[in-house]
């Protein structure tokens, strides 16, 4: 089986944002609860107002700037590389990914002079010093490993998120299809017999079709005629914005209903407007439908 893919989630404000703060979380998780360097929270000046600033200004904020270049760096790529479709595969979904290292691999030279440059500022606005930036903040090797590993998180993070989300959406439509292929094609003609032979007869033609002696029978201004399928099969065949199933014996075509009223016992009365002002009666249920059809049509 094929995924055909497309790259729109990638350009998404709400995908950008869900991704930095999970990646930032796991990120801040393995490295700063690591048994190892708990000594940050044992210090004099931490504070818990200052941990939470630090993780929403200084880590989901500025790393908003880097997840949304990552993401378009990989929507441009792939699209280059046309990389439109993958088999359903485990070997191919590992080729699949393997194809977009080489980009996560050069993300950081494009990312890293807007976020870090927003750091620098955010961290030393009321001080700045360019010898202090070129030495922290600017491109370096160690700057580089420690960006490496939210990289490939951002990276390989949503083009997985994005592969689940095309297979759901896939899956959804050839459920779908399949729904609409199991569905009786809507007629717009019937098989039908008089005393003179067989035909075709017009659906649009019929004022009502009804059920006597097991057999079914179609109603038009000058005619009666036999059916071959029984009520229940002519209710799935015919248009259900036309023709309505009144009582157990009988489907009208709404287009030739005059009106309908209360009889007695909660059952009501509708009126044909055929030339013999043809009345069926019907329950209080059916009733509900044919009012609803009723207001549609005016």
């Amino acid at each position: 089986m094929w995924l055909e893919l497309n790259y729109k989630l990638l350009g998404s404000r709400r995908a950008v944002l869900i991704t930095t703060i999970t990646v930032v979380l796991v990120y801040n998780f393995i490295v700063y609860l690591h048994p190892e360097n708990l000594g940050w929270i044992r210090s004099d000046h931490f504070s818990f107002s200052n941990a939470i600033q630090f993780l929403i200004v200084d880590q989901i904020l500025l790393e908003l700037i880097s997840a949304s270049i990552i993401f378009q760096l990989i929507r441009f790529y792939a699209e280059r590389l046309r990389l439109f479709e993958v088999r359903l595969a485990i070997k191919e979904l590992i080729i699949y990914q393997l194809k977009f290292l080489p980009v996560l691999l050069v993300a950081f030279f494009f990312f890293a002079p807007f976020t870090l440059t927003a750091r620098f500022l955010y961290h030393n606005f009321s001080n700045i010093s360019w010898d202090v930036y070129f030495e922290s903040y600017f491109y370096s090797s160690t700057l580089y490993v420690v960006y490496l590993l939210p990289v490939l998180l951002y990276g390989y993070g949503i083009i997985n998120a994005n592969l689940i989300v095309q297979y759901n959406q896939q899956l959804g439509k050839t459920k779908l299809d399949l729904r609409e292929a199991k569905k009786p094609k809507l007629k717009s003609r019937l098989w039908a017999a008089d005393e003179w032979g067989e035909m075709f007869l017009d659906v649009d033609k019929i004022f009502w079709i009804e059920r006597s002696d097991r057999k079914s029978f179609a109603k038009t201004e000058l005619e009666k005629y036999r059916l071959k399928e029984n009520i229940t099969e002519l209710e799935d065949k015919l248009d259900p914005n036309k023709f309505v199933r009144i009582n157990r014996g009988t489907l009208v075509n709404m287009e030739f209903v005059q009106n309908y009223s209360f009889w007695e016992n909660d059952k009501y009365v509708l009126r044909m407007n055929d030339a013999n002002k043809s009345e069926f009666v019907m329950s209080r249920e059916r009733l509900q439908k044919i009012k609803h059809m009723f207001l549609a049509m005016g």
